[in-house]
């Protein structure tokens, strides 16, 4: 992960269309088009997910912990 908590893509594995945005960068799809941004190429582009494959990429929010009060 960079500094941004970003994962870096290689972009050998990846599409013309995933290098460019046009499709996700996990399943292909290119309608709608992936507007989750959940990375970047070592050229500094945008890697772009569907919003259902960028749930599963993005590390997810910390819980918040509620103290229960006591008896």
């Amino acid at each position: 992960m960079d500094w941004l908590g970003m994962a870096t893509f290689d972009p050998e594995g990846l599409s013309f269309a995933q290098r460019d945005g046009d499709a996700c960068v996990v399943c292909h799809k290119r309608w709608p088009r992936p507007r989750v941004h959940v990375g970047r190429l070592p050229d500094s582009s945008r890697v772009l997910a569907c919003p259902d494959c960028a749930e599963a990429l993005l590390p997810a929010m910390p819980a918040t912990v509620v103290g229960l009060p006591s008896r």
